[in-house]
């Protein structure tokens, strides 16, 4: 990364990246998170981001760090899918719950809603499928004016 006066911020971005997809891989493990392939999701999004902050980390060529921005974009969405699915998780069994339940279906719907995200019901942990949308929003901000990409020129984005 010669001439790269954002190199440091670029690896510290990248550690980042490393440090959160390793948290999450141990939570992951910890909760035995792979019940169904539902639950494998996340950790193939970790194994794939994995991968790509190795790539990142070995100081790419343009084609690879495109590569990179476009896996990073899929694990955003797979992370935001996550944490869809726990939110409704937790909506779903809100009526179980001892304090919750039995006064849900006087709740408002927003209200119904606000207790699944907000953890105020339900054994999902809705927030934890974010980290890996962090991960990967960490390898974008590092891919942002990269210097395999050139700048300027027509049909060059950087």
């Amino acid at each position: 990364m010669t001439g790269d006066a954002a190199g440091p911020l670029r690896l510290a971005l990248i550690g980042l990246a490393a440090l959160s997809i390793a948290g999450s891989a141990v939570e992951l493990a910890t909760l035995r998170h792979w019940n169904g392939a539902v639950q494998l999701i996340p950790w193939a999004v970790a194994g794939v981001l994995a991968v790509l902050t190795a790539v990142l980390a070995a100081r790419p060529g343009g084609g690879a760090v495109r590569v990179v921005r476009g896996g990073a974009l899929l694990a955003i969405l797979a992370s935001g899918f996550g944490v869809v699915r726990h939110v409704v998780a937790n909506y779903d069994t809100a009526p179980l719950d001892r304090v919750v339940g039995p006064r849900w279906e006087s709740m408002s719907e927003p209200h119904r809603w606000w207790e699944a995200a907000s953890g105020g019901v339900g054994p999902a942990p809705t927030l934890a499928a974010g980290v890996l949308a962090q991960a990967a929003l960490c390898l974008l901000a590092a891919t942002i004016r990269h210097p395999a990409i050139p700048r300027g020129g027509a049909g060059t984005a950087g």
